[in-house]
């Protein structure tokens, strides 16, 4: 008995502390970061069709320190809170909004029938599962990773549904649009920047980055696809076994749900909101405070087509804010990350430190370099459009003088500008997901590293062949 006893004990490294005490560990370090390394700045100025200013290369000097104070460190937590409002009130109002449809019964017995037909024609659940990743890699190539957010909440009960875990469904949502994001070709805020800082037309090299998204998407949903048919055969490999999932999933037999008229009603509503988004990110430059818009229009119509009373549909957007008030809270530590790190003016000696060793590399030695710089960069600047003004600037004259098209060395940048996303404590569109879909980020992390590694392999081989053909403009 004793040694089953010791078996069953969790050795020391194997035990992970809670979110929010990774988080505040990391903003610590990132205070005492200020204390020991020197502060440093670039010089940045402003060029014609980018909306932020840009690195001049070359312009690194060594300025007067500003370590953060105790105090300071505290104070860094709302500011983070604050940076992060918009997308905190789109978590807030969006859940909210699935609140409101959730109260109709719209979603659990639409999502429920649908279900029951996939058994009934022994559709094979991984089939699904390739289905669901292609859907959101496809959104991706629109709207970034914030405005899937809303979404995580569907993703979850299909794999419920289907009789896999979490996992499995967060993964079809933040796996699937993430890296539909990092890998497309009219990515704005990464390849739209970027072009422009380096001078190249507008999202050229489509091709190209078309045929890596499809090919990381086929790899996000085999990794998936993997997951889920292991757990299958043995539930307790599940990551996140035990995890309460009250409200997520399924309490009835399939065969119980039906759609009515009413139902189907509201999931036009639901329909039109996805459609609204899409449309207003891709042809009117919608942002996260428009689609927070779209989530308060569409919980007020879904409630009030069904038949909701004005108090019905109140509470379920204040049992939203309720429900995510721990993940906003979440959101503005991981954001106060970078906020230390600005204040204390250690954020460009960081950069301009692990950017000089490139120079003596080959050109497909440096491709990858580049890479794995961006994404270690990119930990402590989360926002994509900020990455992408502070580095290519950097990299776009390394990359001339390594013999490398301009082209090549954007698709290094692009790729490590955002594969990460799905595992860094600093983005928090992944935290939020994660809270969402109630799987703890340290459970996440372990799964989402085999994601990453696999498509970092997928993205090096296409920087290698980018630079054997000479990836141009075209």
């Amino acid at each position: 008995m004793n040694t089953n006893i010791k078996e069953g004990k969790k050795k020391w490294w194997q035990k992970m502390p809670d979110t929010y005490v990774i988080l505040f560990l990391i903003v610590v370090a990132a205070a005492v970061l200020t204390y020991i390394l020197p502060a440093g700045s670039f010089i940045r100025e402003t060029v014609e069709g980018v909306s932020r200013p840009v690195v001049v290369p070359g312009s690194y000097k060594v300025v007067e320190s500003n370590p953060t104070g105790l105090f300071d460190l505290f104070v860094a937590i709302p500011k983070g809170m604050s940076a992060s409002a918009n997308i905190i009130f789109i978590i807030i109002l969006s859940t909210g909004a699935f609140a409101v449809i959730n109260k109709t019964g719209a979603l659990e017995n639409g999502v429920g029938s649908l279900l029951r037909f996939i058994k009934k024609s022994n559709v094979p659940g991984t089939l699904v599962i390739w289905i669901m990743t292609f859907i959101f890699a496809s959104l991706g190539l629109i709207v970034g990773p914030e405005i899937q957010i809303p979404f995580t909440l569907i993703g979850v009960s299909i794999a419920l549904g289907l009789g896999y875990d979490l996992i499995v469904g967060l993964a079809m949502v933040m796996g699937g649009g993430y890296m539909g994001w990092a890998m497309g070709p009219i990515n704005a805020s990464i390849i739209g920047t970027a072009h422009s800082v380096v001078g190249l037309p507008a999202f050229s090299g489509f091709g190209f980055r078309m045929l890596l998204w499809f090919v990381t998407t086929c790899v996000v949903a085999s990794v998936i696809s993997l997951y889920a048919k292991k757990i299958s055969k043995d539930p307790n490999k599940s990551l996140v076994k035990g995890i309460n999932t009250e409200g997520l999933g399924f309490e009835k037999s399939f065969d119980e749900y039906k759609v009515t008229a009413k139902h189907v009603r509201v999931l036009l509503v639901l329909l039109a909101m996805f459609f609204a988004i899409v449309i207003g990110a891709s042809k009117f430059g919608w942002y996260l405070d428009e689609m927070s818009a779209v989530f308060i229009i569409g919980g007020l119509a879904a409630g009030y087509l069904y038949g909701l009373k004005t108090k019905d549909i109140i509470d379920g957007f204040t049992l939203g804010a309720k429900n995510t008030a721990s993940i906003a809270l979440v959101v503005g530590i991981a954001r106060a990350i970078q906020i230390v790190l600005e204040n204390g003016m250690i954020m460009d000696t960081i950069i301009n430190s692990i950017s000089e060793p490139l120079s003596a590399l080959s050109p497909t030695l440096a491709g990858i370099g580049i890479s794995l710089i961006t994404a270690i960069v990119h930990f402590f600047i989360p926002s994509g459009s900020g990455l992408t003004v502070t580095m290519m600037p950097i990299l776009s004259p390394l990359g001339e003088l390594l013999n490398m098209t301009q082209q090549t060395t954007v698709l290094a940048m692009q790729a490590r500008a955002t594969i990460p996303n799905v595992i860094l404590p600093t983005v928090g569109a992944t935290i939020a997901m994660c809270g969402l879909a109630r799987v703890p980020f340290e459970k996440w992390v372990k799964f989402a590293l085999k994601l990453v590694l696999a498509v970092f392999v997928v993205s090096w081989i296409f920087i290698f062949i980018a630079v054997k053909i000479n990836y141009g403009p075209f």
